[in-house]
């Protein structure tokens, strides 16, 4: 289970637990005849327990992991449609704060213009499955620097420069 889904799932049991909580209390309010209460007999001596401090939530940010791929291609793997799906998942549930900007890079390999027009090819591919999983692709954006900011220099290091990144606009 990813980090960002234990984190979704221990947000709806925290909201979850909030509401039963309220609920209780609310009932406990509505009693039709008030009790009195019985006279706690005290020393004076004895200090109050301590308030429980409070739980602070983290806020569970949306984002989409980079996106990489094979060798000359704008194909989507196994690996790369499960990671759109999980932020896509995400951003439905939390909404699309702003808009997501989707820039498709290269290795070194092939022309300048041919890696610019790869990398745009990998941003839409990118964008086209956030679409067809139901996001409103009206936000999203896509650009390509090719090669340019490529720095590998082996199979192994030009594999890390086929990406698309997603960043925040």
């Amino acid at each position: 289970m990813s980090q960002t889904n234990m984190k979704m799932r221990l947000n709806r049991l925290l909201t979850i637990s909030i509401c039963a909580c309220v609920s209780a209390a609310a009932m406990a309010g509505c009693k039709k005849e008030a009790e009195e209460a019985e006279p706690e007999v005290t020393t004076g001596a004895e200090a109050p327990p301590p308030e429980p401090e409070p739980v602070p939530i983290e806020e569970v940010r949306c984002e989409l992991q980079t996106v990489y791929f094979a060798f000359d291609s704008a194909e989507l793997d196994s690996v790369a449609l499960a990671t759109i799906q999980e932020a896509v998942e995400c951003f439905r549930g939390q909404g699309l704060e702003g808009g997501l900007l989707l820039t498709g890079a290269c290795d070194p390999r092939g022309t300048e213009e041919y890696n610019i027009a790869l990398g745009e090819r990998r941003a839409s591919a990118v964008r086209d499955y956030m679409r067809a999983l139901g996001l409103n692709s009206s936000r999203v954006s896509i650009t390509s620097v090719g090669e340019e900011m490529a720095t590998g220099t082996d199979e192994a290091s030009w594999a890390r420069d086929r990406n698309v990144a997603a960043s925040a606009e």
